[in-house]
């Protein structure tokens, strides 16, 4: 007998059709009233009338217990029925199963659209070639589903729970174009099986067919962790909990203001705090400076200074204020005020500076002491720090297609846990947006200061983690923007609106 035997007994040559085992997802809630019922789900809530007293009875036992599909035909009500569940095909998990009801397969709905038809989805013939889709990906379930995985896409409206190790094997075989019955050899699956799990996963919309792989079904514009991240980041494509869930609370929150990190022994530089009434004096209008925003990709001859870098941070990044959360609340945390918005308010992104050239400061790296408005040095270990620090500021240089040597590197980082201790699912995507505003926060009150900014599309996490003492799981680089001196003085903003409005509308007339 093979290990998958073992596991899975009656999955032998001779072994019957797996059975297909129909259930509502179990957060459904069924509340009969008479002939009529209510169905209350993640999606909302839907009420349907006249059913008939069996009708009810029958989905009410649907939300408690696995039913076979072939028993959903028998009845004088089995019409009706099937007729609900065909409207609701997103409120239907599946169960490929062995006559003892061990379970081989799961297909659970996670999106609305879900569209798998309630009777069963048809088995695909051992002859035909089928390949995984390039966007399915296969990953462990949590320990409290220990032995259990799930294949997932972000194309998928379903996610399909594995479990019993054959069929992980047999999505492992189809990584390559395979006829079904070459792929459940491999696994081990007698070809029944196959057939039936083939018809599952390319009902869900995790397999391909030969003929359908040159469809254009495929996004081709959009690579797998960027399209896997969209979806999952949002609502709409998925069925996980999202937005503030706390879903942490057995572990402390991350304080609102960071103490001092590792190799920050040592004195730092206090940076001098700007006069509001000189600011608001020689600052221009707020559309001279967002109409004259620009990158600036060339420096003056004379750098950057630190008293120039001691407003911008100021002005741009600092903390305002810090509002303690209730103690006796499990769910309370400090808020941070911050010049730009964020999400919660959870001030977790921090600055950091590597200095090249500066007027006043000497070259090396700093973090931002937001709530002091101190510059901290972090001082070099050994030879390898200063090497990370040399190949941040030759990333940055390369950012610029080589045209400028950096004055002085800003590297924003993220405290994750600041964020996913509060949001579920959207935290980094949220922490993206923060960097966005930071960004444009930056600009303009380096473009009103007459500096020359430029934000920097990508960076090299690893060398930011040795070069600023980071273990990045935890804090990491999330956004480069260089700042330097101007090399046309600081009179350089906007002196009216530029626009293509007349041309388009020209076009388009």
């Amino acid at each position: 007998m093979t290990v998958t035997q073992d596991l899975f007994p009656s999955l032998d040559a001779n072994a019957p059709p797996l059975r297909r085992l129909l259930r509502l997802r179990p957060d459904v809630l069924v509340a009969a009233d008479g002939d009529d019922v209510e169905l209350t789900h993640p999606w909302g809530r839907q009420r349907v009338h006249a059913l008939g007293a069996a009708t009810v009875a029958r989905l009410a036992l649907l939300s408690e217990q696995d039913t076979d599909a072939d028993q959903l035909t028998d009845g004088p009500d089995a019409g009706r029925l099937l007729r609900l569940l065909e409207r609701f095909p997103f409120l239907v998990t599946t169960v490929l199963a062995d006559r003892d009801g061990d379970a081989l397969a799961t297909a659970v709905p996670i999106a609305r659209s879900a569209t798998l038809p309630a009777d069963a989805p048809p088995d695909v013939p051992a002859h035909t070639p089928v390949v995984l889709s390039r966007f399915a990906y296969l990953r462990r379930l949590p320990e409290q589903n220990t032995g259990a995985c799930v294949v997932e896409s972000p194309l998928a409206s379903y996610r399909v729970t594995l479990h019993q190790p054959s069929a992980g094997a047999f999505v492992a075989a189809l990584t390559s174009l395979r006829t079904v019955a070459q792929a459940a050899a491999v696994a081990g699956l007698p070809v029944a099986a196959g057939e039936a799990l083939a018809g599952l996963l390319a009902g869900t919309g995790l397999l391909e067919t030969a003929a359908g792989a040159d469809q254009a079904t495929d996004p081709a514009l959009w690579d797998f962790h960027d399209l896997l991240f969209h979806s999952r980041s949002r609502a709409g494509r998925h069925d996980y909990p999202s937005g503030g869930i706390f879903a942490h609370p057995d572990q402390p929150q991350l304080p609102a203001v960071p103490g001092a990190g590792p190799r920050e022994d040592g004195p730092g530089v206090d940076l001098p705090v700007p006069d509001w009434a000189q600011v608001v004096s020689r600052d221009p209008s707020f559309s001279e400076v967002l109409e004259g925003r620009r990158s600036v990709r060339s420096y003056g001859d004379q750098p950057v200074t630190v008293d120039q870098l001691g407003e911008l941070l100021y002005r741009a990044a600092r903390v305002r204020r810090v509002i303690p959360g209730d103690p006796e609340s499990p769910t309370a945390y400090d808020i941070v005020d911050r010049p730009y918005p964020a999400g919660g308010s959870t001030g977790e992104l921090e600055v950091y500076l590597s200095v090249a050239d500066c007027e006043g400061l000497e070259p090396g790296v700093y973090r931002y002491d937001a709530a002091a408005h101190r510059l901290q040095p972090r001082h070099w270990s050994g030879a390898a720090d200063e090497a990370a620090f040399r190949e941040l500021l030759t990333a940055a240089w390369r950012a610029t297609n080589c045209t400028v040597e950096p004055q002085v590197l800003i590297t924003v980082t993220s405290r994750f846990g600041r964020l996913s201790w509060k949001y579920s699912q959207i935290a980094y995507a949220l922490t993206l947006k923060h960097v966005g505003v930071l960004y444009q926060t930056l600009y303009l009150v380096a473009t009103a200061m007459g500096l020359g900014p430029c934000g920097l599309g990508s960076g090299d996490t690893d060398a930011a983690a040795r070069a600023l003492g980071l273990d990045w799981t935890s804090e990491s680089s999330v956004g480069e923007f260089l700042i330097g001196s101007r090399p046309d003085g600081p009179a350089a903003v906007g002196r009216g609106f530029a626009d293509v409005v007349a041309e388009s509308r020209e076009a388009v007339n």
